[in-house]
Parts: structure tokens; C-alpha cells; sequence
């Protein structure tokens, strides 16, 4: 599974530079636990920039006073992190298939790549049920409760990649090959993955934040 394999890891560290540590927030007009978490959901896994500049704008004044960058997440580093997968998975892949071929399967390999990036991204999620605040040592923590919906593969793009280099295919059969896992990221249904995420905050006053957002959003990894 994606756990086994380099390029997974390889996503989201990258993308992880993009982002910043969140830090707790004070904003008028308090954003409710469920808009703040779709907010880490878009830009987080679906990286829309309406949303990245909300999330910012509603993070930036405690930001600042604790002389943190002003921003949490960076667009521009975002969707560069996303050019640079093609290629990079793409080699990932490549180089899975003796060394001969890898020049020829590489366009279907940085195609495969290009699907799986724009599955991920596409995902649509939403978060519908807040559970009710609990409050421990001081901090505020509501239990968010999200789902997405995520393309369901017949066999995920990593796992079949591999399965296909072990095959024996020649080159042709190989290009062939991995186009066809390509075509799945296009043509397949959904399926629902649900998650809970949770937000906390230490006063009132306070954004409602997650500190380690990430670790639940880089599960997605799991259903592509």
C-alpha cells in the first residue's frame, strides 16, 4: 500500500512545506468549528485559494502577536509542489521497470501521476457535525466529524504500479499498462471516506485551530 511506497511520503512532506504551524487566533466575528474545518479541509487537501486566504486572514492576528509569519499556508507554495509531483512520481514510477524502458514509460508514468494528484484534489468533502465542546486543563476541544467523497480505484495507483513492473510486460504492454491505471482515476466511482477532525482553542476569544491538521488530511493517501 501507500505506506510501502516512497512516493506517498514524498507528497506530503512536500506539501507539508508549504504550510506553516497553525497558531491560535483571535478574529470578531468567530467562525464556527464546522467553517474553520472546512476551511483546513479546502486548503488542505483541495488547495483553493479562496479558502487558503480565509484560513489565513482568520489565523493572522495571533500569528502575528506571537511574532509567527503572518501566514499559515502558502498558495503559491502549494499548487508548486503540485507541478513538481508529475515529475517527480513520475520517476518514482518509472524507475520501478527495468532500466531500458524507463525512458519509454515515463510520459505514462508522469500521466499516472498527474491523475492520482488531480483525484486527490478534487475529493469532495465537508464536515457536518460538530460534537459538543469538552474542556480539559484549560483548552476548549470540539470532535468535528467530516466525509469526503474519493475515487475508488480498482487497485490503488501504487500497489498496481508495482504489480505491473513485476510482470514482465514489454515496453509497449508497460506504457499501455500503467495508461490504463491512469484511466482509473478518471473513470471510477466514488467511494466515502469519513474522518473526524478536531479543533481546539483555549478562551473564547480564540480561533478554533488544529496544530497537527495534517496527520488526519494525509489519510486520503490511503483511498487513492
Amino acid at each position: 500500500m501507500h505506506k510501502q511506497f516512497p512516493a506517498a511520503k514524498l507528497l506530503a512532506a512536500t506539501f507539508a512545506a508549504a504550510l506553516m504551524q497553525p497558531a491560535i487566533a483571535a478574529d470578531a466575528a468567530e467562525l464556527a468549528q464546522l467553517e474553520v474545518t472546512n476551511l483546513y479541509i479546502k486548503t488542505i487537501i483541495n488547495q483553493d485559494e479562496a479558502s487558503v486566504a480565509k484560513l489565513n486572514a482568520y489565523l493572522r492576528p495571533t500569528r502575528l502577536a506571537g511574532q509567527q509569519s503572518a501566514e499559515y499556508a502558502s498558495y503559491s507554495a502549494l499548487k508548486e509542489a503540485d507541478a513538481q509531483f508529475p515529475t517527480q512520481t513520475g520517476k518514482l514510477i518509472a524507475d520501478l521497470f527495468p532500466a531500458a524502458m524507463r525512458a519509454a514509460v515515463t510520459p505514462a508514468a508522469e500521466l499516472l501521476a498527474v491523475n492520482v494528484i488531480a483525484a486527490k484534489n478534487g475529493a469532495a468533502c465537508q464536515a457536518n457535525k460538530a460534537d459538543p465542546v469538552t474542556v480539559e486543563n484549560g483548552m476548549q476541544t470540539a470532535a468535528v466529524s467530516f466525509e469526503c467523497q474519493v475515487v475508488k480505484v480498482p487497485v490503488a495507483w501504487a500497489t498496481a504500479a508495482q504489480q505491473l513492473a513485476k510482470s514482465g510486460c514489454k515496453v509497449e504492454q508497460c506504457k499501455a499498462g500503467l495508461e490504463k491505471i491512469a484511466a482509473t482515476y478518471t473513470s471510477s466511482p466514488k467511494q466515502t471516506w469519513r474522518a473526524v477532525f478536531a479543533v481546539s482553542r483555549e478562551k473564547n476569544s480564540e480561533a478554533w485551530r488544529n496544530d497537527f491538521a495534517r496527520e488526519t488530511f494525509d489519510e486520503i493517501w490511503e483511498y487513492l
